[in-house]
């Protein structure tokens, strides 16, 4: 075999997913898993073990076993705490636009945030530069602000989020309670990830929308629990 397919190989493997044993452990890096019900992506780092579907179920049986998806965070939960610091940033640079980071530290096993230096910034946009971080760190959450505007994800930001993090975006921040939206980003792949700042059409389509705001915070806190994992209020 070709010494250039041997490396592709090592640095991404192929395997079948187990039909009667566990699947094996891997160490941090990236493998295909093939499945009774689809093609898979696990990807491990030191902040985060996922299994992403990819494809759904063959159009042929494969005598292989079933692959469930999974998200787990080494740091166990948001920190909604940190989060709300970045948001009052956010709010500071009104009406520009804001960047910042939560960094895992493998040492330490917890996120830090930081605000990343903008180098070109306006009402509708922001370039910025990576904070420096140790050798034990790693980027885990990129976020970011559309100043008085509605949060989405432009085609800049599907161009930049590459690589494996979560994005996060926030808008509204002149509104008491901003919005919100979150996804898992694997190398160009998104996956919607449920939070506590809902957006304005989920939010009207909730019954508990017009609730005491602390009370609120407890169910939406339980709902996510029950529905993506905890966040830490």
């Amino acid at each position: 075999m070709d010494t250039r397919d041997l490396a592709l190989q090592a640095a991404c493997p192929v395997i079948a997913a187990p039909r009667f044993g566990s699947l094996p452990d891997m160490e941090n890096g990236q493998r295909i898993i093939v499945a009774a019900n689809g093609c898979f992506v696990q990807v491990k780092l030191d902040w985060l073990d996922c299994i992403q579907r990819l494809t759904p179920s063959p159009p042929i049986p494969l005598p292989y076993g079933y692959i469930d998806e999974r998200l787990a965070f080494a740091f166990g939960v948001m920190p909604i705490r940190l989060i709300e610091v970045f948001i009052e940033a956010g709010r500071r640079g009104l009406p520009n636009e804001v960047a910042g980071a939560l960094i895992y530290s493998r040492r330490t096993r917890a996120l830090r945030l930081a605000r990343c230096e903008p180098l070109d910034v306006s009402p509708h946009r922001v370039r910025y530069r990576v904070p420096a971080m140790d050798a034990d760190e790693t980027l885990a959450v990129d976020l970011h602000t559309h100043g008085r505007g509605a949060p989405f994800w432009s085609q800049d930001d599907d161009r930049d989020d590459q690589g494996i993090k979560v994005a996060g975006v926030f808008g509204y921040l002149h509104h008491p309670r901003p919005r919100a939206a979150f996804r898992l980003v694997v190398n160009g792949m998104f996956r919607p990830l449920a939070h506590p700042w809902p957006s304005e059409a989920e939010a009207e389509c909730r019954p508990d929308a017009e609730l005491e705001p602390g009370l609120l915070r407890r169910i939406l806190s339980f709902y996510y629990a029950r529905r993506c994992g905890p966040w830490n209020t």
